[in-house]
């Protein structure tokens, strides 16, 4: 098959041309740029061979709106038949959903959050409608045309249009020109597209999905299907498009069929189909029923009244339901392998101890968090992420790393701290060091944090050999200045942290940092401080349980 890459006719330099020039468009609005920047980001973590897991989860965490939506996702029946439980973290997502099902629910909000505030919301949002229909349908029937990958097949589907998508979006006046040539003229919507736009809304999407880092095969399942019948292939590639073919022609039918030639028009693409993504009718009005249902979750995660969708109702007929799902409502040890401190180390730094009651921090602090919370919203995340890790606890399948990578994003998004980081104990080198975090620019902090155990008494060894929580309000302060070591000065910018030491039978094995950019930005009330503390007593555990 030749691909667009292939393609060297006299109109190909013509069509390339014409798609910069509707990039170049598109990049001018202000949303463009920021939307190619979040699905990148999110393609080159998932091609990344680097620990895809935590910087997946720690790009997500950046969005508070999309960090919520996508686990009110994880949560529904949409994804919770395996979930065991609550999910309150991204990183407890990960673990329960795996890593491609989190990213394919990601892509998913980012493209529907993106296109759907504009004047003309109505019709993009009753084409996003149709376009995830045919991503949930794909899903259903990934077996069926022996397509491994479920999620693949998911995003192969919901891309399969995009170029469409992307024009109703961008270039809503040519749009209009092009649907009222298709109507009036009877031409078809590709040859329509490229007089007006320059290039067709394939050749639209798959331009943008390669700018977008998408891996080839998907872009190559965006191409359409020769007419007449579609024959078997071998290759992993056609299959996928096949399949996203199928499931959207499936779409087209529902949208345009009276009710009265329903059968008809399926047996007609069932045909075209038999031998790619054999089905039968019965088999597809399960799987257009399950794929209802679906639809009807995301729906209400992004406020989408189905009842309003013309093809969801002509959906929910073919599936044999009455009507569209409906809107529901809005829901201390003693060390013995670290040097004495200095008699007056710990003295010094005594009325920076974290203690039960908290008397040196009240809430009086201003907070410089993006999204301000109550009292209880924080102590209901940080109670809900030691659900998430007591549930983690009791299953075997799931790693000591993961428990940690729960108890650290609990933590930061729960008391809104600008970086988390894990330190865990080197042995040969009796050092602390870091092993992975939550925050801007993370990675560079985690190197930054490899500090010898048998040093002078800074305030890193002092909270690690008295096992006490420390809050250091500002690291410039006289009474603290001394107890900053130089490592840290040189190498983190922040003037306000806090530390929870992680010891194992009167050993320290790792610490928990956390901190904020200003001087004074940290409060932990006594609720929090309880909460914090006890997830640091799941991470003793959860080592514990792993030695």
């Amino acid at each position: 098959m030749t691909t667009h890459d292939e393609q060297t006719g006299p109109g190909d330099a013509a069509r390339r041309n014409a798609l910069d020039i509707l990039l170049r468009r598109m990049q001018a609005e202000s949303d463009f740029p920021a939307l190619s920047e979040a699905i990148g980001d999110i393609n080159r973590i998932a091609s990344s061979d680097r620990e895809g897991v935590n910087e997946l989860s720690n790009h997500i965490l950046k969005d508070f709106a999309l960090t919520n939506k996508l686990l009110k996702l994880a949560n529904v029946a949409f994804y919770n038949q395996v979930g065991g439980g609550s999910i309150s973290t991204i990183s407890r997502a990960v673990v329960v959903l795996g890593f491609d099902a989190v990213r394919s629910i990601a892509l998913s909000l980012i493209l529907f959050d993106n296109l759907e505030n504009k004047a003309h919301a109505q019709h993009l949002k009753e084409e996003f409608v149709k376009v995830m229909y045919a991503g949930m349908l794909a899903r259903e029937m990934a077996g069926n045309a022996q397509v491994k990958d479920v999620e693949e097949a998911f995003i192969g589907a919901m891309l399969h249009k995009l170029g469409r998508m992307l024009a109703m979006f961008y270039f809503p006046e040519e749009m209009a020109l092009v649907l009222q040539r298709v109507e009036t003229e009877g031409l078809s919507d590709v040859r329509v597209s490229a007089e007006v736009l320059g290039v067709s809304f394939e050749n639209l999407g798959i331009g943008i999905a390669r700018s977008w880092g998408f891996p080839d095969q998907l872009v190559q399942s965006m191409k359409k299907l020769p007419d007449g019948k579609i024959r078997k292939s071998a290759s992993n590639v056609e299959r996928l498009r096949a399949l996203a073919g199928f499931a959207n022609e499936l779409c087209e039918i529902i949208l345009e069929t009276p009710d009265e030639d329903r059968s008809k028009a399926l047996g007609r693409l069932t045909a075209r189909f038999g031998d790619t993504v054999p089905v039968t009718a019965e088999q597809l009005a399960g799987m257009m029923e399950k794929s209802m249902q679906d639809i009807g979750q995301f729906a209400r995660v992004v406020n989408v009244n189905l009842k309003h969708s013309d093809f969801a109702r002509q959906a929910s007929k073919w599936a044999g339901l009455a009507a569209p799902p409906g809107q529901a409502s809005a829901q201390q040890e003693t060390n013995t392998d670290m040097p004495d401190a200095v008699p007056d180390a710990m003295a010094a730094l005594d009325a920076n101890v974290l203690h039960e009651a908290a008397p040196a921090i009240e809430q009086g602090a201003v907070a410089r968090d993006k999204q301000e919370r109550t009292p209880e919203e924080i102590q209901s995340i940080l109670a809900s992420g030691l659900q998430d890790v007591g549930n983690s606890l009791i299953d075997d399948s799931i790693s000591i790393n993961d428990i940690l990578r729960m108890i650290l994003e609990a933590m930061y998004t729960g008391m809104g701290f600008a970086h988390v980081v894990l330190c865990i104990k080197d042995g040969r080198r009796n050092a602390m060091c870091g092993k992975f975090g939550f925050g801007d620019d993370v990675q560079r902090l985690v190197k930054a944090f490899d500090f010898s155990l048998a040093g002078q008494p800074d305030v890193f060894l002092v909270a690690l050999q008295n096992n006490a929580d420390i809050l250091i309000s500002d690291i410039d302060d006289p009474k603290i200045a001394t107890r900053i070591p130089a490592w840290y000065r040189q190498h983190i910018p922040a003037r306000t942290f806090v530390l929870f030491p992680v010891i194992v039978k009167g050993k320290p094995v790792g610490l928990i940092y956390a901190d904020r950019p200003h001087a004074g930005d940290i409060a932990i009330p006594e609720k929090e401080l309880s909460l914090l503390k006890s997830l640091r007593n799941q991470a003793v555990l959860a080592i514990r349980q792993s030695l």
